[in-house]
Parts: C-alpha cells; sequence; structure tokens
C-alpha cells in the first residue's frame, strides 16, 4: 500500500508542479512596446512607470533605441550596419512581461488594447509572438490531461491492488469472525477493531510514502531534470495539499475496503465459509 501510495504521491506531485514549471515559462514571453519618434523621454519614463504599476506586469525595463541598436549590431554580427543605414533605425521601447496568470492571449489582447488606448500619441506598435502564448498553453492543458489520465489509472489499479490484500487479510480471519458471531458478539463489535486497524494501516502507509519521497528529494535534490518535484520549504503549500490527498486516499480505500469485506464475510453462511 505504501508503494503504491507513492506512486500516486509522485504523479500528483508532477501534476501540481505542472502549473508553477509552465508559469514560469510564460513569464519569460516579451512583449515589446515601441515609441514613437516626437516621444519625450519623461514621457516615456512615465509610461514605464504606470506600466511597472500595473498589477498584470511581471517585469518591466525601458529601452533606449541607442542600446537596442548597439544589441542588434552585436547579436547579429553587423559592426558596419550604421554605414548602411540613416541614424538609428530602431525606437525607443519598454521591454517587459505579464504574470502567468495574464499570460493567455485573450489576456494579452487586453492588455494590448489598454495600452493603446491609454497612449495612444506615444506609442507607434505593440509586438508579441502570438503562437509563444499560444503554444505554451495548450503544452500546458495537454500535459493535465495527460497527467490526469496516469493518475486515474494508476488510483484505480491501486484500490484494485489494495482492495484484493485487505480482503485476503481478512479472509484469513473469517473464522475467528465467525467464532464471535458464536459467542454473541454484535456485528458492530466485531467490526470496530478491523475498522480501527484499516485507518491505522492507511495512515501508516501514507507516511511511509511520505517519508520514502522526502528521502528520495533529499537523495536528488541536485538533479536539475527533477528539481521541481523534488521536496523543498518554498513547495510546502503544495506539499503539505498532496500530503493530505494522499493520506487522506489511503484511509478511504483501505477503510472502504475493510468496511465491504467484513460486510461480506460476517454474512456468509457455514457452507460457503469453507468454500471461500
Amino acid at each position: 500500500m505504501a508503494f503504491i501510495l507513492f506512486l500516486l504521491l509522485i504523479f500528483g506531485m508532477a501534476i501540481m508542479q505542472l502549473d508553477k514549471i509552465y508559469g514560469n515559462e510564460k513569464e519569460k514571453i516579451e512583449i515589446d512596446i515601441f515609441f514613437r519618434d516626437n516621444a519625450k523621454t519623461s514621457q516615456m519614463k512615465k509610461v514605464e512607470k504606470e506600466l511597472s504599476m500595473d498589477h498584470r506586469v511581471n517585469s518591466i525595463v525601458f529601452i533606449p533605441k541607442e542600446e537596442a541598436w548597439d544589441n542588434f549590431k552585436k547579436n547579429t554580427g553587423l559592426e558596419f550596419a550604421e554605414e548602411m543605414v540613416d541614424g538609428v533605425p530602431i525606437e525607443n521601447s519598454i521591454n517587459l512581461t505579464l504574470k502567468k496568470e495574464y499570460a493567455q492571449l485573450d489576456s494579452v489582447a487586453k492588455f494590448e488594447q489598454n495600452v493603446n488606448e491609454k497612449y495612444e500619441d506615444l506609442v507607434s506598435d505593440i509586438s508579441y509572438s502570438k503562437s509563444q502564448f499560444q503554444t505554451i498553453n495548450e503544452t500546458l492543458y495537454n500535459g493535465l490531461w495527460y497527467g490526469l489520465g496516469l493518475c486515474s489509472i494508476l488510483l484505480i489499479i491501486a484500490i484494485i491492488l489494495i482492495n484484493n490484500t485487505i480482503r485476503l487479510a481478512i479472509f484469513s480471519k473469517r473464522f475467528l469472525i465467525r467464532t464471535m458471531q458464536f459467542v454473541g458478539a454484535k456485528h458492530s463489535f466485531i467490526k470496530k477493531p478491523f475498522l480501527i486497524n484499516s485507518v491505522v494501516q492507511g495512515v501508516m502507509s501514507a507516511l511511509l510514502a511520505i517519508l520514502f519521497y522526502i528521502v528520495i528529494s533529499l537523495l536528488l535534490e541536485n538533479n536539475e531534470h527533477i528539481s521541481e518535484l523534488v521536496f523543498k520549504p518554498e513547495n510546502m503549500e503544495s506539499n503539505i495539499i498532496i500530503f493530505g490527498i494522499i493520506t487522506g486516499i489511503g484511509v478511504v480505500v483501505s477503510l472502504g475496503s475493510t468496511y465491504f469485506s467484513m460486510k461480506k464475510y460476517l454474512k456468509l453462511s457455514k457452507d460457503k465459509l469453507y468454500k471461500q
């Protein structure tokens, strides 16, 4: 039971961290706001300050056209590019990223509309890659669905295996159950120790799974490929949630299996008791 709950814990943690992983990637997608040639430095700085206070903006930086032109020449290797053009062909701009909650195509389009309406006289163009936003969001949703599908399959397997294991354990004690019935014990009295034991087994199995997960995390904490899946203090909130879910699954499955198995064996006739 502990091993199965450990596998569920890993899948559950992967799903919970999936949004964070892709959220970090969404916050790296850049949006460029270009100013008109007649925009003054004071006006551009004011726009930068106002946008930095926007609750949707994650990071923002003002890029003078001279700096942008120098970066362009370095990146393209055109050291003598200024000889090919008249002046600096790049406009002053603001480079910003949005918080992951607003890194959706509809939210970006609304942000673009707001900026254009508010700074119509100063802003000439807003540039960003629509395909980047669309691709990363589609990948996130597909990943969530695949993850939930795998978790569901694993949960069904876990329920079947745990249920069969508990049924076998109770089957081995069917004669003890029948003896208690013969001496006049009530069904509730007979079931009580088995149900309590099932709760304890569910909790202990979950704790073992959690302990194993923490130990594995400590051993692999420096592995960059699974850095988001290991136990970390900064992920405590999501860890507590998934630990609680795993413990709940362990208790519910164990308790449910025990209850229905007990119900079955308490109603068995003498003939069936020996045939099982």
